[in-house]
C-alpha cells in the first residue's frame, strides 16, 4: 500500500550543459561591450572608486583604498591607485607611459580590480569564452573553462568562467550579483565589482563627464617619475620555472581521506626581486595538502624576470605532484571509478547484456498547482539500442539510440522537469565525463547504516554542501546507490527489488529543502520487450552527446 505524500511545488531549474552557442556568445559580447568604459567612443570621463573588503571578516586585511582615472582615450588617460600599503600615480600616453610609485609591490588584486572598472573582460578572456562549456543554471548563463597549466611534467587545469544575468542580458561582476548597473553615455556600467582573496570590493562614487582640468594632469615629461616603472605580465609557468632557485620539496602530511597521490596547482604573483608577494588557495586532487602547499609556494623564491633589461612582476601557476600516506590503522578507500561502475552493476539493469522493459509513473505539482501523475518508460534491447522516455502534462522528452545514431527531443513548457526525470532515473555520472581526483570518498551512518560516500565539491565545517558546485553519491556496504545529492536536490532510494541478478529500486523520492518534491514509482520491469529496434529511433531529431555526464 502506497503511503501518503507531502508533494510540494517547486520550479525545477537546474544546471544544463550545452556546446558552444552562437547565439549565446552574441549574448555576451553584446554584454562586454554595453559595459565597457574603454572604448574610442566613450569620450573623456573621470571616475572615482572606493575599494574596501566584502565582508566583515576582512576588514583588517588593508585591502581599502580608492581608484581614480582620468580618461581621455584607450591610449590616453591617467590612473590613480591608493590603498594603505601602496601608491601609484600613473599617465598614459600613447607609447609613453609616466608613473610615480609610493611602495615597491603593486598587488594584483589592486591592478586589476582598476582595469575593470574599465574594461570588464579583456579581450583575451572573452576570446577564451567562445570555446567554452556554456550551462544555465538560475538565470544566469556560465561560460566556463579550465586553464591548464605545468611543470613540465603534469599538468592541472583551474576553472575560468565569465557568467551572464539572463534577465538583464549584463554581466555578472560582483559575488552576490548586486552590481547596480547606471547608464553613461548609452553604456550600463556596473557600479560594483569584487575582485581577489579576501574580496574587495570597488564602488564607483563618480562617473561623469571630464571636468576642466590643467594641463599637466596628462603631462608625461613632468618631473617626479620613477626611473624603473612597475610592470605585471603574465608568464607561461615552464618559463617562470627556469628562474627558480633550489628549494627542498615539501613534508605532506599524512592524510585520513581522499587520494594519496595527485596533483596541485596555484596562481602566484612574483615580484621584481623574485618572491611570492601573492598565492591562491591551491586547486588540488586532495584538498588535505593544501595548507603545506600554500606555505611551500609562498616561500618559493625566483630570479627576477626582466623585459627589456628590467625586472618586471610575474603572474603566472605553480603546479606540482605529491604523495603521502595514511595514519596507521586509518580506512582505506577504492577509487570513484570502482563506486560508480560497482553500482551501477549493482542497481541498475542497463548495465546489463539482457533486453527489459521498465515503466514507471511520477508525482508532483503540476503548473495548475494541482498533483499530478507523469509517465517514465525504458526500453532496452542492448547496449546500442534503447529508448528512454517520459511525459508530464503536454510536455514529452526522448533520449534513444540506434547503433550508431542518437536522438534527444524535448517538447512542451514542463522539458526541464522531464529532463530531471530522466537524470534521477539513472544519476551516476559517465566515466568518462570526470576526473578521477575530483572526488574524495569517506564513511557515514546512512539512517543507521554504514555507506560510503563519493563528494565533489565543496562542503561546510558544519557538513552542508554547496548546492551549486558540490554532488555526492551514496553507497551502501552491497555497493548499491541508496541516495544523491546534486544542483539543490536529494534524491532517496528505496524498495529494492531482484530482476535479473541486480536488485532495484523501485522507489525513488526527490527531495527539495527537506520536503518530498517529487515520488518516482516503478511500476513495471519485464524481461525481453516484443519490439525491434526501430523503435529506438527518432526521426528529425538526430544528437551528439557532448557536454553531458549522463551515460544515457
Amino acid at each position: 500500500m502506497r503511503s501518503k505524500l507531502l508533494i510540494l511545488s517547486f520550479v525545477v531549474t537546474f544546471c544544463v550543459g550545452s556546446a558552444f552557442s552562437e547565439s549565446d556568445f552574441g549574448r555576451l559580447d553584446a554584454a562586454v561591450k554595453r559595459s565597457t568604459l574603454a572604448q574610442p567612443s566613450t569620450g573623456p570621463f573621470h571616475l572615482k572608486a572606493t575599494l574596501a573588503p566584502s565582508y566583515e571578516r576582512d576588514r583588517g586585511s588593508g585591502r581599502t583604498g580608492t581608484v581614480e582615472i582620468w580618461w581621455l582615450s584607450p591610449t590616453h588617460y591617467r590612473r590613480e591607485l591608493r590603498i594603505p600599503a601602496f601608491h601609484q600615480i600613473e599617465i598614459v600616453d600613447g607609447a609613453r607611459v609616466w608613473q610615480h610609485n609610493e611602495g615597491d609591490y603593486l598587488p594584483e588584486w589592486l591592478r586589476l580590480i582598476s582595469a575593470k572598472l574599465v574594461q570588464p573582460v579583456p579581450a583575451s578572456v572573452l576570446a577564451r569564452a567562445r570555446n567554452a562549456e556554456i550551462r544555465h543554471l538560475l538565470g544566469t548563463t556560465y561560460f566556463q573553462w579550465a586553464d591548464l597549466s605545468s611543470d613540465g611534467t603534469v599538468q592541472k587545469g583551474m576553472g575560468a568562467s565569465i557568467d551572464l544575468n539572463d534577465s538583464t542580458g549584463l554581466l555578472r561582476l560582483s559575488g552576490n550579483g548586486q552590481e547596480k548597473y547606471e547608464k553613461f553615455h548609452g553604456l550600463m556600467v556596473a557600479h560594483v565589482i569584487t575582485e581577489g582573496s579576501p574580496e574587495v570590493k570597488a564602488t564607483v562614487d563618480a562617473l561623469e563627464d571630464m571636468p576642466s582640468v590643467p594641463k599637466d594632469l596628462f603631462d608625461v615629461s613632468q618631473p617626479g617619475g620613477d626611473a624603473h616603472r612597475i610592470e605585471t605580465i603574465d608568464l607561461d609557468e615552464v618559463t617562470l620555472r627556469r628562474n627558480l632557485d633550489d628549494a627542498a620539496p615539501p613534508a605532506w602530511p599524512v592524510l585520513r581521506d581522499g587520494p594519496l597521490e595527485g596533483i596541485l596547482t596555484a596562481r602566484i604573483i612574483v615580484d621584481r626581486s623574485g618572491h611570492v608577494r601573492d598565492c591562491s588557495t591551491p586547486i588540488s586532487d586532495n584538498p588535505g595538502v593544501n595548507e603545506t602547499a600554500g606555505k611551500y609556494i609562498c616561500g618559493l623564491t625566483f630570479r627576477p624576470v626582466l623585459v627589456d633589461g628590467e625586472p618586471v612582476q610575474v603572474v603566472s601557476r605553480f603546479t606540482m605532484p605529491f604523495k603521502t600516506t595514511r595514519p596507521a590503522g586509518a580506512e582505506s578507500f577504492e577509487s570513484a571509478r570502482f563506486y560508480f561502475e560497482r553500482g551501477r552493476k549493482a542497481g541498475f539493469p542497463a548495465t546489463g547484456s539482457k533486453p527489459y522493459l521498465l515503466r514507471a509513473e511520477f508525482q508532483t505539482k503540476g503548473s495548475s498547482g494541482a498533483v499530478e501523475t507523469g509517465r517514465y518508460e525504458d526500453t532496452f534491447l542492448d547496449e546500442q539500442h534503447w529508448r528512454r522516455e517520459a511525459w508530464f502534462g503536454a510536455s514529452h522528452a526522448v533520449r534513444s539510440r540506434n547503433g550508431d545514431k542518437r536522438y534527444k527531443l524535448e517538447e512542451g513548457p514542463q522539458a526541464g522537469l522531464l529532463r530531471l526525470v530522466l537524470r534521477i532515473a539513472e544519476p551516476i555520472p559517465a566515466i568518462d565525463t570526470f576526473v578521477e581526483s575530483d572526488w574524495r570518498m569517506n564513511s557515514v551512518d546512512e539512517n543507521g547504516a554504514h555507506a560510503i560516500r563519493v563528494l565533489s565539491g565543496y562542503e561546510g565545517p558544519d557538513g552542508k554542501l554547496d548546492p551549486q558546485h558540490s554532488r555526492a553519491y551514496w553507497f551502501n556496504n552491497q555497493g548499491q546507490l541508496i541516495k544523491t545529492y546534486s544542483n539543490g536536490f536529494e534524491t532517496r532510494r528505496s524498495d529494492f527489488q531482484e530482476f535479473s541478478g541486480l536488485s532495484v529500486a523501485r522507489s525513488v523520492g526527490l527531495y527539495s529543502n527537506g520536503g518530498l518534491a517529487l515520488q518516482l514509482t516503478v511500476t513495471e520491469l519485464s524481461a525481453n520487450p516484443s519490439v525491434g529496434p526501430r523503435v529506438c529511433e527518432v526521426k528529425g531529431h538526430e544528437w551528439t552527446r557532448q557536454f553531458t555526464d549522463e551515460v544515457r
